[in-house]
Order: structure tokens, then sequence, then C-alpha cells
């Protein structure tokens, strides 16, 4: 069953790698993918990917989605005191779904509060962050609390892909 899928992205900086392989896994299963960023047009990934999303990240309702999905990579810190996607992040974890991030995204989740007291993951550079809002940071390539799903980056982009469709 096909269900509405938000990815969430940095304007600049996102991982490409990590982001290709969500959308190819999602792609596979028919979902219906909205790409939410602060821009519509030229996205920058950090290995030279350029996109145009479909979506302001503020004009989305997530009550419209089955399950939101936070794109890793440095620039994913853009939303890591971003009221928008904090709500977005509480809306869709408060109604049971999916809620994902890999690598520097998971900050945005822990800030968020959704994290607090629960096992994740994420880059390296960044666990401290996690461990301060609360998390049980585990180092693993994939950890799964829940609804939500956590991953370390680009290394682990394919099995963070494969848990994200899996869950959804």
């Amino acid at each position: 069953m096909s269900k509405n899928v938000l990815i969430v992205l940095a304007h600049n900086n996102f991982r490409d790698e990590e982001y290709l392989s969500v959308r190819k896994s999602l792609d596979s299963k028919n979902h219906k993918i909205t790409v939410a960023s602060t821009v519509t047009k030229d996205a920058a990934g950090s290995q030279g990917m350029k996109l145009d999303p479909n979506s302001l990240i503020d004009d989305i309702s997530p009550d419209d989605f089955d399950a939101v999905i936070f794109i890793g990579g440095p620039g994913a810190s853009q939303y890591w005191h971003d009221v928008k996607a904090h709500d977005i992040a509480k809306t869709i974890d408060s109604n049971g779904k999916t809620v994902a991030a890999s690598s520097h995204a998971a900050v945005t989740l822990a800030v968020a509060g959704i994290l607090h007291g629960k096992n994740a993951t994420s880059h390296v550079a960044v666990y401290e962050k996690l461990q301060v809002a609360g998390a049980n940071y585990t180092g693993k390539k994939i950890e799964k609390s829940g609804n939500i799903i956590t991953s370390t980056g680009a290394n682990s982009a394919k099995e963070f892909a494969e848990a994200v469709v899996a869950a959804i």
C-alpha cells in the first residue's frame, strides 16, 4: 500500500548518498514522496548533487504524511533548532508513524525532544548533542527505538533506507 512520505533535506550540504538510497527504496515501493526544504530550487548535496524540492518546509502539514525522513550531512544543522522541523517530527511521532533521521539530522530529533530516554545513533561528530538532549547514544550503524529510526550516515545509507522502508 502506497504511503505519503516526507523527506526533509537541507538547502545546502545534505548527503547525496543518504537521499539517493532512501529515494530509490521508497520509489521501489511506489510511495508518494514530497521533498521539502527551505528552498524549492537548487538544493545542493555535499557531493555535488542538485535537486529542486517539491515544497517549502513551512508549507508542510505533518498530518498529511505517514512518515518523515530527515536527511543528514553537515547542512542538516540548519534544522537543529528549527521550530517547524520540530513540529513535524513531534506530530508524526505522536501519531505513532515512522520518524527517521540519518547522520547529523538525528540532532533535530533529539533537540525536538523525541529521542529523550531512547536508544539512538548519529554521525560520531555530533553524538554528544544527542546525549545532552537525553538520548542513549549507542554508536550502532542503525538504531530503531519504537517508531524512530536513526543512522550514522553515508556508511549506513543502504541499511538505513531498508530499515525505513520496512518500518513504513
